[in-house]
């Protein structure tokens, strides 16, 4: 059970989907639990939409299948799947980071090769490259053997232990050993979010790092870890950081460096109440807000 109270079941072996998951709401009032009638709706709908539209695209489905074979890991959703396809068609990175190697490392590679047989000579013909990283040693082996010769060309394997790491008083993980490219898409499902220092359960920070660092722009597909999503949102703020009720991901972008905020140097005056209980809030500001915000108070 993951930290949403989600039951995950594992995958067929035979399919490269993940199977669907259920959350009880029973704990919940009648609002709530009208809610998730309508999300669980919303997820299903798009669920079946991902997968007869993967198995239409035959030569995707094929390589998707033969890296299923003979695992049994979770896998992502088809509908995480097809995002993931459709981001790259739509936005055509070239240096794509993925945290967690799976077989959306197959869909990411299919997608950038697509991008290159439709482009033609523009880049020199080069389709871009995954760099796809891996913090479990085990599984990180098998996907190397599952990887398809067809996509090896455009995927870089690298297998990295985690460690804690932060951003300004957020701790997450991270991993140890990630290169440094000019990435413009990055999918964040990884590393594994326990510590491990002492089993805390964090978020993923390697995507922040990889933003804070970049003057090109940056666009991220997020998966299903609530904590990561909170995070973000604090980072990037909500409109950079937008939560999909219907994909269950969070799209982050586009982002450069000039768009990771910090803790604003501030007093909590504004928060303080006489007559009721007083709320300390977080607040986070880009440095531009902060400059414009000294300016108009001089």
């Amino acid at each position: 059970m993951n930290e949403t109270g989600t039951e995950t079941a594992r995958r067929s072996e035979s399919t490269p989907g993940a199977l669907p998951t259920a959350v009880s709401a029973a704990a919940y009032g009648p609002l709530v639990r009208f809610r998730k009638w309508m999300v669980d709706g919303m997820v299903a709908k798009r669920a079946r939409r991902a997968e007869a539209v993967l198995r239409a695209n035959a030569p995707l489905w094929d390589l998707m299948t033969r890296a299923a074979a003979g695992t049994a890991v979770t896998g992502a959703s088809f509908s995480d799947y097809l995002t993931l396809y459709e981001q790259v068609r739509a936005f055509r990175p070239r240096e794509i980071l993925e945290c967690g190697t799976g077989i959306s490392t197959v869909v990411l590679a299919y997608a950038l090769m697509e991008n290159a047989r439709e482009d033609g000579s523009e880049h020199g013909g080069q389709p871009g490259r995954v760099t796809s990283m891996e913090d479990d040693k085990s599984w990180f082996e098998v996907a190397g053997t599952r990887l398809p010769d067809e996509v090896r060309e455009v995927v870089d394997l690298i297998h990295s232990p985690k460690r804690d790491g932060f951003y300004k008083c957020f701790r997450g993980v991270q991993y140890e050993s990630l290169p440094d490219r000019p990435y413009d898409f990055v999918f964040s499902d990884g590393p594994d979010r326990h510590s491990p220092v002492n089993g805390d359960k964090l978020f993923n920070l390697d995507l922040i790092h990889v933003v804070a660092r970049s003057d090109q722009p940056v666009r991220a597909v997020v998966d299903n870890h609530y904590l990561t999503f909170y995070i973000l949102q604090k980072v990037f703020g909500v409109a950079l950081a937008r939560y999909s009720v219907s994909h269950k991901l969070m799209f982050v972008g586009p982002v450069t460096r000039h768009d990771v905020r910090f803790l604003r140097k501030e007093s909590f005056l504004p928060d303080l109440r006489l007559f009721s209980t007083t709320e300390l809030k977080l607040r986070m500001a880009r440095e531009d807000q902060v400059q414009k915000d000294r300016a108009a108070r001089t």
